[in-house]
């Protein structure tokens, strides 16, 4: 059943709304309410509000949602496979012990996201022209992660297992790359930032391209000349 314009004042109205059929939902809001452990696999919400919403634990895999924002939401612990966030603001969003297998998230906001402690051994979620300023990813195991105009501007990454992961186009300044494990990683698409003397040391094992070795090469104190 399709709901348009609806503000849910309570979970109980929303409950009834998602027990009356496939969740179709333009521009409706649940803003503030407790929807933890509710299911709401396949749906479709198309720039709904659900800001500061509690949707720890839920089902909303191979949910589409389009546009809308989650500001502040919970989502610990969810199921987000094959969901597909487009255009969505998900800042201060709290997705720990979430599953993101097969996940994909373009031209999101997700400023401030806290993505630690995702569950699932392998990377199989995809992220494209989306913005991580400020992200807490420290500790995930993100190996093989391919991140596509993404900005991971001040993010931490403290302790992160990116080895092997790509980085296309993305801006990596200012960004916490302390015992971030980088063997294989892909940089030479990654925007650094200035690069410091004791950033050098966070690179280890990274592949980076001639000028960002010649940067380093400059923190270093070095002078390469042909």
């Amino acid at each position: 059943m399709t709901y348009d314009e609806v503000v849910f004042a309570s979970r109980t109205e929303v409950e009834a709304a998602v027990a009356a059929g496939p969740v179709r939902w333009r521009r409706c809001s649940a803003a503030g309410l407790n929807l933890r452990n509710i299911d709401l696999t396949g749906a479709q919400l198309d720039h709904c509000v659900f800001d500061e919403v509690d949707l720890g634990d839920c089902q909303l895999d191979g949910a589409v949602v389009t546009g809308g924002t989650f500001v502040g939401a919970k989502l610990t612990g969810a199921d987000l496979t094959d969901a597909v966030f487009t255009g969505a603001d998900l800042s201060q969003v709290r997705f720990t012990d979430a599953l993101l297998a097969d996940a994909v998230f373009t031209g999101c906001k997700l400023v401030g996201a806290d993505l630690t402690g995702l569950r699932g051994l392998a990377v199989t979620f995809t992220v494209t022209d989306c913005t991580l300023q400020l992200a807490n990813l420290g500790d995930a195991n993100l190996r093989g992660l391919r991140l596509t105009g993404t900005d991971l501007s001040e993010a931490d990454l403290w302790g992160t297992d990116l080895r092997d992961a790509v980085f296309d186009n993305c801006r990596l300044r200012d960004t916490d790359l302390s015992h971030t494990k980088l063997h294989g990683a892909d940089l030479r698409g990654a925007d650094l930032g200035e690069i410091t003397l004791d950033a050098t040391t966070h690179l280890v094992g990274a592949v980076i391209s001639p000028r960002q070795a010649a940067e380093i090469c400059g923190a270093l104190g070095i002078t390469v000349m042909e």
